[in-house]
């Protein structure tokens, strides 16, 4: 048998990861990362019990894991066990060796929103005509916050980013909808601030601005860094 945790509430649900004892679990620095501010980095591993059976146990978390409201040290993973680390919250599932290829596939709603739309209007799907080259192609580093060590090289626009975007999904507690939008310009990006005040360019206040290299975009804890290439 192997064994699954899947999301069943939270970012990403509907995702599965198949686990095994030395795997580590968090935020970043973990071999499972689950986009959530309530779990710390390394937040708990994977291993074995005295009856050979898999645990997750807590690595001395701020947040800790959660059993039915009651804080645990760790927890078996039993076939229908729910737990909860952070707001996230995850059921045990086994299955057997001939179905876990099929059954670790990554499926979140947005995928099967986006599969079954098909040709159907899309929010913040970019329109195929509008599209352009960026020139040259922009990086997006998130250097502080939730996303931290997150790269996206974009190498075309315009790309809309902010919490329900499909394009560029912000998982910042604070970000907007829609927080901003980067357009193609003539050997540069402009950004398009939906929220001034609320994200902010180089910690200025500004609607429309040209990007240059090195400039910073912040939202809430979330800090991102524009590099050109």
């Amino acid at each position: 048998m192997v064994t699954f945790i899947e999301i069943i509430l939270g970012s990403n649900e509907g995702s599965r990861f198949k686990v095994e004892a030395g795997l580590t679990l968090g935020r970043s620095k973990a071999d499972i990362v689950i986009k959530d501010p309530k779990i710390s980095s390394t937040h708990a591993k994977f291993g074995l019990n005295s009856k050979d059976q898999l645990v997750l146990n807590d690595l001395d978390s701020s947040n800790g894991i959660y059993i039915s409201g009651r804080r645990v040290k760790k927890v078996a993973l039993l076939p229908g066990v729910i737990f909860e680390v952070g707001r996230t919250q995850f059921k045990v599932v086994t299955v057997q060796e001939e179905e876990a290829v099929d059954f670790s596939r990554f499926v979140t709603w947005r995928t099967i929103v986006s599969a079954n739309l098909g040709a159907q209007e899309i929010p913040n799907k970019p329109q195929l005509g509008n599209i352009e080259a960026f020139s040259p192609p922009v990086k997006l580093t998130f250097i502080q916050g939730i996303q931290t060590e997150e790269e996206l090289v974009l190498g075309y626009g315009p790309r809309k980013a902010g919490a329900d975007s499909l394009d560029i999904e912000l998982f910042e507690e604070d970000a907007p909808q829609e927080a901003f939008e980067l357009v193609p310009g003539l050997g540069a990006v402009q950004i398009k601030i939906k929220e001034p005040g609320r994200v902010l360019l180089n910690n200025k206040r500004v609607n429309s601005e040209i990007l240059k290299d090195g400039d910073l975009i912040s939202l809430g804890n979330t800090l991102i860094k524009v590099t050109y290439l």
